[in-house]
């Protein structure tokens, strides 16, 4: 009986094992279960006991991951309000809350103004929501909000009408700060500090002295460039410090445990004679004297450091057309040196658009998403590994190719829509159409018809879809089969 038992524990043990998959040393699938939505944003609570995951159409999942190799369900909230193309999502820094906040206001645009000759770069605005980081409770929703933190039980937004400030867990306003231009802003955990993005329209920008220095820039600078100022919170109307350099439009911020320093996410709209809103960049800055004391090696977005560690990650763009994703994890001194975690975006498969990521405290691993997987990474075993996006299945690419022929036939200026318009096709056809890769070369077309089926014209669209291709991504021979229902 006692052999029996031993021999039951040990199958036990090994299904556990399996429930997770092993793709060598330093790398374990976690298999996550319970997610129905494209996930944009993982992280870590303060004691690496859980994570959460947030998703687009206003999802969120915590997960216990605090037995290695391990995942369990604690929760999840698929009705959380707004947030339609997801979150970043980061934990209060006593781990009691869980921020989120929109996709849309990590970027940056470019509009041109009002009896100007330039153009400016804004941060964009998106929805934020607060969850009771226990039960998944939805606390408080927010909308057209730059940034939201917290510090204790109180939290500070600013958004398009300035700075405001409200208690924690009941969501009551508390006070608020009409800012004219208001842009990024953020509390420190402890409540001493506030940062903020000054635009280049301030009094305050133009006598910095990186502008003092270099009048010839100020033209650019005014098209994109910002200044950070820092205040302490009992004191508002004048700052303790302004950054001694102008900096790039800031999309998020991160204090040092000791906040002595701020980490800034920023897009490079002001390049030089360029307003292009694409590239990243990253810097620390001294909370203290305002000084921008160190440039990281990072050109990618969605930056996070790990300070027990000193590791930073980032998600870098690569290829010849940035279909290539490349999530580094790199140390602040050594610029050449890091782990490298690949991905590929796949067109027209938006799960493969995102890889985000989540650092441990006092540990070398790291957790990746990647198209429904959740991998255990340690950076320092596997060095650099390479994720192929899976293959969609034969519905998901169904449902591109109709999509994709909907948008042909309504766009007027389309051959295709040209061609029905000049033989006068008219009426309603069904075709069963097969298509072959790589291309996407029409491979057959076969008709349903009856009595009132006009089959000249039938014939005549027949032969028309025969010419198209349809680049969808499909392997080599590989085929696809899909109905679609023509109503001209």
């Amino acid at each position: 009986m006692k052999r029996i038992s031993t021999l039951f524990l040990l199958l036990l043990f090994f299904l556990q094992i399996q429930a997770q998959k092993q793709h060598g040393a330093g790398l374990i699938d976690l298999e996550p279960e319970g997610i129905t939505s494209i996930i944009t944003d993982v992280s870590l609570s303060p004691d690496n006991k859980t994570l959460v995951m947030s998703g687009v159409g206003g999802r969120a999942y915590l997960y216990d991951v605090s037995v290695k190799g391990k995942i369990n369900q604690i929760w999840k909230n698929i009705s959380i309000s707004g947030l339609s193309s997801g979150a970043i999502c980061t934990f209060s820094s006593d781990g009691k809350y869980i921020l989120l906040r929109g996709m849309v206001s990590t970027t940056a645009k470019v509009k041109s103004v009002l009896f100007s000759k330039y153009n400016k770069a804004w941060q964009k605005t998106d929805d934020a929501s607060i969850l009771d980081a226990a039960s998944g409770k939805e606390l408080l929703s927010l909308s057209n909000v730059y940034a939201i933190s917290i510090s204790g039980n109180s939290l500070f937004v600013s958004d398009k009408d300035g700075f405001k400030f409200y208690s924690l867990p009941d969501g009551k306003l508390i006070k608020s700060k009409e800012v004219e231009d208001n842009e990024y802003a953020a509390i420190s955990p402890s409540g001493k500090y506030i940062v903020e993005s000054w635009d280049a329209d301030k009094d305050a920008f133009k006598n910095a002295p990186s502008i003092v220095r270099r009048k010839t820039e100020l033209k650019n600078a005014y098209r994109a460039k910002k200044i950070l100022v820092i205040y302490e919170t009992a004191n508002l109307e004048k700052p303790i410090a302004i950054s001694n350099d102008e900096i790039d439009v800031v999309t998020n911020a991160q204090f040092s445990p000791d906040e002595k320093m701020v980490y800034l996410q920023m897009q490079l709209a002001g390049e030089e004679n360029s307003t292009t809103p694409n590239p990243y960049i990253y810097q620390r800055v001294n909370l203290a004297t305002g000084e921008i004391d160190k440039s990281f090696g990072v050109k990618g977005n969605y930056c996070k450091t790990n300070f027990s560690t000193g590791k930073t990650s980032s998600l870098v763009a690569g290829g010849n057309i940035g279909l290539l994703k490349q999530i580094r994890i790199q140390g602040e001194e050594n610029k050449e040196e890091f782990s490298a975690f690949e991905t590929r975006y796949k067109m027209f498969k938006l799960s493969t658009l995102y890889t985000p990521v989540a650092l441990a405290s006092n540990s070398s691993l790291a957790y990746v998403y990647y198209e429904k997987q959740l991998f255990e990474w340690d950076y320092t075993i596997l060095k650099k590994y390479f994720k192929k996006a899976a293959m969609a299945t034969d519905e998901e690419l169904a449902v591109t190719v109709d999509s994709l022929l909907d948008a042909t036939l309504a766009d007027a200026n389309s051959k295709l829509a040209k061609d029905i318009k000049k033989y006068s096709i008219t009426g309603t056809y069904i075709m069963d159409i097969t298509l072959i890769g790589p291309k996407g070369a029409v491979s057959t077309v076969f008709c349903e018809s009856d009595e009132k089926t006009n089959i000249p014209m039938q014939n005549t669209l027949k032969d028309l879809i025969r010419k198209q291709l349809f680049d969808i991504g499909l392997p080599k021979e590989k085929k696809l089969k899909f109905r679609y229902t023509f109503q001209l």
